[in-house]
């Protein structure tokens, strides 16, 4: 089916793209699975299939967006089923549970394209404003598609060596580097804890500070501090028996926030 989508639809990926891009899939997903597993922490490999795509296929954003899709998309896809597979711990069969979850795919998937043409038929003017709704923006496909400019038509200028942003390709490196003085401190004092430093979450989470408004980031550390540091090590009861229920509190009482968000008044102030 991909094949047939990307010729059929012009994409101007090669086959052998399609089949790099399902290999990337396929390598790291054993890597990000295992660190989901033992953190919760999904790691984001958009930007490196991105940087592999437009070093093989330069100059066109299309391209750019099609490897992107089966390179990094597949790979999410891929983690949304294992995930789920935890199901097998209610007792229910493993080979039946992975039956539903690729029938309920495929039918998905075909689903989901039809709603995204109804979406962008009925709300097409709104999905195309810069302030968007407080119930559609189209901000998460624009991302996807600015990415795809970005790296597809103008890789080689923003991100050469001596381009702009040419850090973004060497972070690559400075990643694998960054665990080696934790392992390191880890040989000769055990006891310092240096390996329960997970260095994927640690490099993530510093991104945060180059956003415009990051003061959120903040506030959740102390949450997580006061949850997982205190509640956790002095009140176990509290945390066995509440700590579930205040982060579904708080995910809610978040959503009801942005539902209810009015953003002529977010323009006005």
């Amino acid at each position: 089916m991909a094949m047939a989508t990307i010729y059929t639809g012009d994409s101007g990926l090669p086959w052998w793209g399609l089949v790099v891009a399902i290999l990337i899939s396929a390598v790291f997903l054993p890597f990000v699975v295992t660190v989901h597993a033992i953190t919760g922490f999904t790691t984001s490999m958009q930007n490196l299939v991105q940087i592999i795509g437009a070093s093989m296929m330069p100059g066109s954003p299309q391209t750019n967006m099609f490897f992107t899709l089966y390179g990094f998309n597949t790979l999410e896809q891929a983690l949304a089923l294992v995930r789920d597979l935890k199901m097998q711990y209610t007792k229910l069969p493993p080979r039946v549970t992975f039956t539903v979850q690729a029938l309920g795919t495929v039918v998905g998937g075909l689903l989901n394209y039809v709603i995204m043409k109804v979406i962008i038929t009925s709300h097409r003017e709104i999905l195309l404003d810069v302030q968007g709704s407080n119930i559609w923006s189209g901000q998460q496909v624009q991302s996807f598609n600015a990415d795809a400019v970005s790296w597809g038509a103008l890789g080689n200028i923003l991100y050469a060596p001596s381009g702009r942003y040419g850090i973004v390709p060497f972070s690559i490196l400075i990643g694998l580097i960054v665990p080696v003085p934790f392992w390191i401190v880890h040989q000769y004092f055990p006891k310092l804890g240096a390996n329960h430093v997970v260095t994927p979450i640690l490099c993530w989470t510093l991104g945060y500070l180059s956003v415009g408004i990051n003061t959120s980031v903040f506030t959740t550390f102390l949450l997580a501090v006061f949850s997982q540091f205190y509640l956790r090590r002095y009140r176990p009861g509290w945390f066995r028996k509440y700590n579930f229920l205040l982060s579904a509190a708080l995910d809610g009482g978040t959503q009801a926030s942005i539902s209810s968000y009015s953003p002529s008044f977010g323009a006005d102030n």
